[in-house]
């Protein structure tokens, strides 16, 4: 398996720099495109009358959304994955680990966690069923999840397990797990071609700018699965078609698209976590399973209460050409296949 055979990894987390370390990322794009992209959708829902919210009301659920995925992702990576980062302090910006999202980033887990959290205060505030408003948030969740993914692409991060398929990619950031022997063996191999690096960090910007280094470096990489194309292909543009299948259909109960997200994202991530990485500093855990594939179980069980719930509310049948300030009319006694 010659590492020379497969596309080298060579895109920068960068759209511009204006330093070392600082510069308008991908990452924080995909994000800000994602809200946009939810917004949007979530008005299409209330125009077509399938979400018993006003436009101005539409508007104020984002920033709901936005701070329950913000503080909910930091919070539960650092929950999940490095509870140090709480206790980590310095005397640089951003001064406190929990601020510091380039060390481990975000958890889509958490994510959810802190959404749902979110919704319900919105709920209650405006007096209609959280179950209703949840259903309307997940149709628009993929779009954001797709995003996120392609963004995990672009920084190199979150990659996949070893992999001889065609379309596997070799990716430098695996540097950063490296022993410090097999790095040094690199690093001295770089040297007698006159490319000395004194950071992981400068050589990766050397790798992505300097053809002559990377052509050294990329024998001594392993070939991987780009799991976070599969995970933005299952989780995105899957889970969005699914969603979307059955949340436009006229007849229905709340809760049910909820439990239908839960229930598809557990089984697409338990899924495409065979073709990822497991974090180099948790590995596999029970029964060989990733911590993503662990909490995705969790997920599972969260799909299973959701349609329990689903199944004490009353049918509601959607009139689609209904303004979004009309209410649903709500069906005794009918059926549908798919409510």
């Amino acid at each position: 398996m010659n590492p020379q055979h497969f596309y080298l990894h060579r895109i920068s987390p960068y759209i511009f720099r204006l330093g070392e370390q600082f510069g308008l990322r991908w990452y924080g794009i995909s994000y800000v495109a994602g809200f946009i992209a939810g917004l949007f959708l979530l008005r299409f829902l209330s125009r077509k009358g399938l979400l018993k919210l006003l436009l101005k009301d539409v508007d104020a659920l984002l920033t709901y959304l936005i701070i329950g995925v913000l503080v909910g992702g930091r919070l539960g990576y650092i929950l999940f994955y490095q509870p140090s980062l709480l206790l980590q302090f310095t005397t640089s910006p951003p001064f406190w680990g929990f601020l510091a999202i380039h060390q481990g980033g975000m958890s889509s887990h958490g994510g959810f966690l802190g959404v749902w959290f979110m919704i319900i205060l919105f709920a209650r505030r405006c007096g209609v069923p959280w179950l209703h408003v949840g259903d309307a948030v997940v149709m628009s969740a993929p779009a954001g999840l797709f995003l996120g993914r392609m963004a995990n692409f672009v920084n190199g991060e979150l990659y996949g397990r070893p992999a001889i398929v065609p379309w596997a990619v070799c990716f430098p950031t695996e540097i950063m797990n490296w022993s410090a022997q097999r790095l040094n063996q690199l690093m001295g191999v770089l040297a007698e071609k006159g490319f000395i690096y004194d950071s992981t960090e400068r050589l990766l910007d050397a790798i992505r700018n300097n053809d002559a280094v990377a052509a050294i470096v990329q024998p001594f990489l392993t070939p991987r699965h780009p799991s976070q194309i599969y995970e933005a292909l299952l989780e995105g543009v899957c889970l969005f078609a699914i969603l979307w299948w059955f949340g436009m259909k006229k007849v229905r109960r709340d809760g049910r698209i909820t439990a239908l997200f839960f229930l598809c994202y557990g089984v697409m991530r338990i899924f495409v976590e065979q073709f990822r990485e497991p974090d180099a500093d948790i590995g596999y855990q029970l029964l060989g399973l990733t911590r993503g594939q662990l909490l995705s179980f969790g997920m599972l069980f969260i799909g299973a209460v959701f349609w329990y719930l689903s199944m004490m509310n009353p049918i509601i049948k959607y009139n689609h050409a209904h303004p979004s300030h009309q209410m649903p009319t709500r069906g005794k006694g009918s059926s549908h296949p798919h409510s």
